[in-house]
């Protein structure tokens, strides 16, 4: 399997965290620019997006969340996401959540790349409120992120390390003491280290 991926990517980061914690050693992670590389990311993810998994014969998989599934159920070990009922859709609601998060801190980031006339004022509001309202909703809900490492746990690691990392002067976390006193203990684990963007 050849996973495509950036470095300051989040999205790919939580497929590789999730390769990691599931002990998958035949990802070979391939290193591309999508602003640069697009003609390489589209041959495989008709979106341009990475991250993209391709497997098997040639089959490909795009979007995290799909690829973290897969990834979950191709290995051995416990499940990072309830295979079904109640605490399954919990899980799929924080992770879409957390992804939601992302997309607005990536349009922030994107935005922000603009020259100043160029940039939304009314969007970049928009997209702060979402993103404060989305962490005091995870803070609210911080109990359900304890115990085992799960999917949840690594896209809120994914999510906030995104944070800190592109949108560290808003200081995101800064209402909301104990999601930061819970990034602290999560960022480190292994597979976080290792994948810590750059």
């Amino acid at each position: 399997m050849k996973l495509l991926y950036s470095h300051a990517s989040p999205y790919a980061r939580k497929c590789r965290i999730t390769a990691i914690e599931k002990d998958i050693t035949s990802v070979e992670e391939v290193l591309v620019n999508p602003y640069e590389e697009t003609e390489k990311v589209s041959q495989t993810n008709p979106l341009g997006k990475i991250p993209c998994l391709i497997y098997g014969n040639g089959e490909t998989l795009f979007d995290s969340s799909v690829i973290c599934a897969y990834f979950d159920t191709i290995s051995d070990g416990p499940r990072l996401m309830p295979e079904e009922g109640v605490d399954h859709w919990a899980m799929r609601r924080h992770e879409a959540l957390c992804s939601g998060i992302l997309d607005s801190a990536v349009n922030m980031v994107i935005d922000g790349r603009k020259p100043e006339i160029q940039r939304s004022a009314h969007w970049g509001q928009r997209w702060t409120c979402a993103i404060a309202r989305s962490l005091s909703q995870l803070n609210s809900e911080l109990d359900q992120f304890s115990g085992n490492i799960s999917t949840a746990q690594i896209a809120l690691g994914a999510t906030i390390g995104y944070l800190n990392f592109r949108l560290g002067d808003h200081d995101f976390l800064a209402p909301h003491p104990e999601l930061h006193d819970w990034y602290g203990e999560f960022s480190q684990h292994p597979s976080m280290q290792q994948t810590m963007p750059k």
